[in-house]
């Protein structure tokens, strides 16, 4: 019996972001006779990691980051890779160094995928964040493809900020974010449900789904909200995810007197169900790879609105409009939606976002076998200098 190969996903967190969704999202999908994948994380605990070991996977804990103990993250990643691994997935968001990818060469890992998640330097903190894209700017300019054997991205601005020009572009592979298009598609009875259940009946809502954090810009999202509920009464905003700007963002609800009409509802594992709820998406992110929920926001059929910082690879149907962060540029937009109320074809606008999601490549029942192809092209040494 032809043995299963091993896949070493690095790493995930309890935050539950992009990152940990995708590898997550693909576990799920994969063919675990022929695969068998474990989870790597510094999280001290993992809300959903009784889910990952019933599965038959395992997730190791490491207890610091290489930043903190260098030595000791070498120990401990260096014994995770003696359990035996035919791949090491790496989801990269930035170059802090190489370590990793040297541990990986030093045990022969046949083969070693840098995976590009992100844009920007993520942080609340200025400073930090500069310093940040300082060193990652140093470290890209010394990565070359002798550090591992393949070389991913969610996107091709993703890409380059990653790469660069150390690696050609005929070597990057760009893996869309795919998802389960069918749990998203539109239902008038959830929508119905969800709205009645919340308060939401006869309102105009607008969604956002995303962790607190200065990447994603909530502030700007209910700033522009307080200008859209001046002119319209009945408009309601539904914020889902939690991080560590929640308080910061729920006093700035409060200091606008918009406590009745935004409703926080933290991290959800029905998101799928409260998209039908919506009937505007707005993502008004500072940066991102290529945003998960902004696919599924187009499964699901909502108008979307996003920042035009985000790749246009993102908008992938109709009724996805990049916007520049204007606040006034964004309330002309939405006060004319619900004007035009293109919102109330939603059945229809949603079946034909199936259609072209699929054609490009975000059906993950397609894109996993991609997936699984890629990992079993292994069969040779890891290259070496």
């Amino acid at each position: 019996m032809k043995s299963k190969i091993r896949v070493l996903q690095f790493p995930i967190a309890n935050s539950n972001g992009g990152i940990t969704h995708y590898a997550l999202n693909n576990w799920q999908w994969m063919d675990k006779s022929q695969f068998s994948c474990d989870f790597v994380t510094m999280s001290a605990q993992l809300t959903f990691e009784d889910d990952i070991l019933s599965s038959g996977s395992k997730v190791y804990h490491i207890s610091c980051y290489a930043e903190e103990d260098r030595q000791q993250f070498i120990k401990e990643f260096r014994s995770i890779l003696e359990q035996g691994y035919d791949v090491v997935h790496l989801h990269t968001k930035q170059w802090k160094s190489f370590l990793i990818e040297d541990i990986c060469r030093e045990y022969h890992i046949p083969k070693v995928i840098v995976h590009a998640h992100n844009t920007a330097i993520d942080g609340v903190d200025k400073d930090k964040r500069e310093y940040e894209l300082c060193l990652h700017e140093k470290i890209k300019a010394e990565f070359n493809e002798n550090l591992a054997t393949d070389f991913w991205a969610c996107s091709k601005l993703a890409a380059d900020f990653l790469f660069g020009k150390q690696i050609p572009e005929s070597k990057i592979a760009v893996m869309p974010n795919a998802i389960e298009l069918d749990r998203f598609s539109f239902d008038q009875t959830v929508r119905s449900q969800y709205r009645k259940e919340y308060g939401l009946e006869n309102c105009f809502v607008i969604g956002n789904a995303a962790r607190f954090e200065y990447q994603k810009n909530h502030e700007f999202l209910i700033d522009l909200f307080y200008e859209i509920s001046l002119e319209i009464d009945n408009a309601r905003l539904v914020l889902l995810g939690d991080g560590c700007l929640f308080e910061e963002i729920q006093e700035k609800v409060r200091n606008l007197n918009l406590e009745n009409k935004v409703l926080f509802v933290g991290r959800r594992d029905d998101v799928d169900h409260w998209y039908q709820a919506m009937d505007v998406f707005c993502l008004p992110s500072r940066f991102e790879g290529l945003p998960i929920a902004l696919v599924e926001a187009q499964a699901s059929g909502l108008l979307c609105a996003a920042s035009d910082t985000i790749t246009d690879e993102a908008a992938i149907c109709d009724h996805v409009w990049m916007l520049p962060l204007k606040p006034e540029v964004w309330r002309d937009k939405i006060l004319r939606l619900h004007q035009d109320q293109v919102h109330k074809h939603r059945k229809s606008q949603a079946e034909r976002n199936i259609i072209d999601l699929q054609k490009a490549g975000y059906d993950i029942q397609i894109q996993i076998k991609c997936i699984e192809e890629e990992y079993r092209r292994l069969r040779k040494e890891c290259r070496s200098e």
